[in-house]
Formats: structure tokens, C-alpha cells, sequence
């Protein structure tokens, strides 16, 4: 979900440093009134939102405005139907997998691993 974090902002060395930077990534990073803080538009996952949220100053839900413009600056990633056929087997199956899927899995993290058969 595209949220929206207020980050306190400290400069260091002439470098502006923040809590949580190993949570940001294909985001926006804008400048606020306030010279301290900085506004973080980022699409983050359950985890990554609560973690992010133990160091914003105010978290809320993107605008339309933000959400566009997250959109038109942030590329989406084409999904790897490797990644996507693998899901669909592990979220699928019943408790026991098939011998078939298995092979298949298998070629898939082969794959992904960078082997070559």
C-alpha cells in the first residue's frame, strides 16, 4: 500500500541521515517546510510499514495527488513468471505437493540460482 512517512532528518557531515533507510527503496524522498523533516511516499509491505512507523514523526495514506505522482516516477517491475508460477504451486497445493510441482519447483530455483539444464 503507497503510504506516506514524515522522517526526522538529521545532517551529518553534510549528509542528511534518518532512522530506517534499510527500509526505503523505489521511493519518493521530498523536502517538507520543516528543514528536519522529509516526506517519504513509498509502496511498503505489513513489515516494512511498522517498522518505518516506529521512526516517522506522522504516517497516513498517500492523496490522489502523491499516488500519481509515485506512479509516474516509480517503474513497476514487469513480474517474473517464474516468481509468479512458484507462488501459485506454494499457495495452491494442498498439504502434500506433487511429485510433478516438486520437479517443477525445482527447475524454477535451479533457474533463479542460475544454473542451466
Amino acid at each position: 500500500m503507497i503510504r506516506v512517512y514524515f522522517l526526522p532528518v538529521e545532517t551529518i557531515d553534510g549528509s542528511e541521515q534518518f532512522d530506517g533507510i534499510e527500509f526505503i527503496y523505489d521511493a519518493l524522498l521530498e523536502c517538507t517546510e520543516e528543514p528536519d523533516v522529509r516526506k517519504l511516499i513509498q509502496d511498503t509491505t505489513p513489515v516494512e510499514h511498522a517498522h518505518l512507523s516506529d521512526f516517522a514523526l506522522e504516517v497516513r495514506d498517500a492523496t490522489q495527488d502523491e499516488f500519481d505522482r509515485y506512479n509516474a516516477r516509480i517503474p513497476l517491475p514487469t513480474p517474473d513468471p517464474d516468481i509468479l508460477r512458484a507462488e501459485e504451486l506454494l499457495t495452491s497445493s494442498s498439504n502434500v505437493i506433487t511429485q510433478p510441482e516438486i520437479w517443477e519447483l525445482v527447475r524454477i530455483f535451479g533457474r533463479r540460482l542460475g544454473y542451466i539444464f
